[in-house]
């Protein structure tokens, strides 16, 4: 026992100790983590087709464990026996394997094997009608002490339920505490140490019963030599398993377990056995007296304290840790406290002249519905002219080409050459005039802009700030992998940050497209009036190099 408590000590030192946080957090989101058989509902999660994310992928637990088994019988149990050794000693321990089926219940085989004692402290004559108890001890006055060495293996399946990993209040913990119920297949064999080595009946009439219980243990252990050389009776009469018993039981626990690190955990847990067999402990109970015996019997039941040490088995790139560790509320929550995936509706603030500028915000209230602004509601006058771009019929008049006129127009003749080319093509003056612009270059695996890509998307945006009808299509290539399909996304966002950020390009002129057959170093620009998304979340965030 002592040994026991020292174990018991240790962990609860180790389980006090201030260690960060190891509850279960994950990112729903992360495709590496599904099954190939849930990816379909996966994708229907994360393109808002279904409320429910995919069950990710989850670990496998091995535990070994030791700890001290007992029998809750008619027989005192004993910690110690006669004899030296492992036998002498009451010990079990075993593995385990444990899966979870969900976040609250989990399956667990395991196979043990138990080495349990029995030591009375007082004689007695229930012989138990054994053949060779009675023939040793009925016709003296000696009385019998009951003494006993179980052993067991113990295979179990068993089906855990956690109790406190759904907390509707914090993240999961390092705790979880959980019931256990399932079926044992009780194998075991009982033996009684009944003579000595010479095969003569012990003088248990020399114990001085007047001692306390541990003396007269004490003194019993000096006198019985620990040979158990004598099977007991079964309650069939007839071993099942060679000389070993079979019971099919049912057995039922608790414990809980400690998380000591992102892989690692030590438990504690109490299961109960029950046999639905009496002779157990290989006795039986015996009230009244000698002439009119009264023989009772129930069940023998054994317990089993223990301490694990336990291993989460699987790739933690591919795998989270066992469902029970997690907490599946957290990714609700945290969607509610900084969404990342939820459809939430715009934002409508006033704008009564609907220039895409908030009134509150806007210096020029009345303009004309259309008409291009500043980031100040003001209408724009992108050559300066004085005439406002919603007017101007040429947005870009040389400055020796002014004055202009009511429309904008400079004093300059058109170029013939120009003005037969934008007529060929039915191009009208307020549309947008530009189409193929130069593409951008990456190097292998970079999502880096060089120089010359910097200059490149510099003069881009002089071009888009010339033609306000303008939006700008960055289009990447690579759609042959996760890999690809999250470098290409990559690729993209870099260009439009650096447009948006640096150039101060708005972001409705930008549209976003990635993931599209083509070389995959290569980010296409061309210049368009179509409609398009100006965000897109990450296909792959695990893969994601810009965060």
């Amino acid at each position: 026992m002592r040994k026991v408590f020292t174990l018991l000590v240790i962990f609860c030192f180790l389980a006090s100790q201030n260690f960060a946080q190891l509850g279960g957090t994950h990112n729903y989101l992360d495709t590496s983590y599904i099954a190939p058989r849930n990816l379909s509902q996966q994708q229907d999660f994360l393109n808002n087709n279904s409320n429910f994310p995919a069950k990710p992928r989850d670990m496998w637990q091995l535990g070994v464990f030791v700890g001290l088994p007992f029998v809750d019988g008619d027989g005192p149990m004993a910690v110690k026996g006669a004899g030296s050794g492992l036998g002498s000693i009451a010990w079990g321990g075993g593995i385990s394997l444990r899966k979870a089926i969900g976040y609250v219940v989990s399956i667990r085989g395991s196979l043990a094997y138990y080495n349990m004692l029995g030591l009375d402290y007082q004689r007695n004559r229930n012989y138990n009608n054994h053949p060779f108890i009675e023939q040793n001890y009925l016709t003296s006055a000696r009385g019998y002490i009951h003494n006993y060495h179980t052993t067991a293996i113990v295979p179990s399946v068993e089906a855990l339920v956690s109790l406190n990993n759904i907390m509707f209040h914090n993240k999961q913990g390092r705790w979880n505490l959980y019931a256990l119920a399932g079926y044992t297949a009780f194998a075991y064999k009982t033996k009684m140490d009944v003579v000595d080595a010479a095969g003569a009946p012990y003088p248990f009439q020399n114990i001085d019963v007047s001692l306390k219980r541990s003396d007269i243990r004490g003194q019993l252990r000096d006198m019985l030599d620990g040979d158990y050389e004598t099977l007991a009776l079964t309650n069939d009469r007839r071993p099942e398993l060679g000389s070993y018993n079979l019971r099919h039981s049912f057995s039922a626990g608790a414990g809980i377990e400690y998380r000591i690190a992102k892989k690692t955990s030590l438990g504690v847990e109490y299961k109960r056995i029950q046999t639905r067999d009496d002779y157990v402990d290989g006795w039986f109970r015996q009230s009244g007296d000698l002439v009119n015996p009264v023989f009772t019997s129930e069940w023998d039941n054994i317990g089993f304290f223990s301490l694990s040490v336990n291993q989460n088995l699987g790739n933690s790139k591919k795998r989270v840790p066992p469902l029970w560790w997690m907490n599946p509320l957290e990714f609700a929550y945290s969607e509610l406290s900084n969404p990342k995936h939820m459809k939430l509706p715009k934002v409508k603030l006033d704008d009564a002249d609907g220039d895409g500028v908030t009134d509150q915000f806007d210096l020029e209230p009345n303009t004309p519905p259309g008409a291009p602004v500043d980031t100040h509601g003001v209408s724009k006058d992108t050559d300066g002219d004085g005439v406002p771009d919603y007017r101007d019929k040429e947005l870009l008049t040389l400055q020796n080409c002014f004055p202009v006129d009511e429309d904008g127009v400079g004093n300059c003749p058109e170029p013939e050459c120009c003005k037969e080319l934008r007529e060929s093509r039915g191009v009208p003056v307020s549309d947008c005039r530009i189409s193929d612009l130069p593409s951008v270059q990456f190097n292998s695996g970079s999502v880096r802009l060089s120089r010359e890509a910097q200059s490149i998307l510099n003069s881009v945006a002089t071009q888009l700030k010339a033609n306000p009808p303008c939006k700008v299509k960055v289009s990447g290539h690579g759609a042959s992998n996760k890999a690809a399909q999250q470098l290409s996304w990559d690729r993209v966002n870099a260009i439009i940050r650096y447009l948006v950020e640096r150039q101060g390009i708005s972001n409705s002129r930008i549209i976003f497209e990635y993931g599209t057959e083509g070389d995959p170093a290569t980010v296409d620009l061309m210049g368009t009036t179509e409609e398009g998304p100006n965000t897109v979340p990450a296909p792959h965030p695990n893969l994601q190099k810009i965060k």
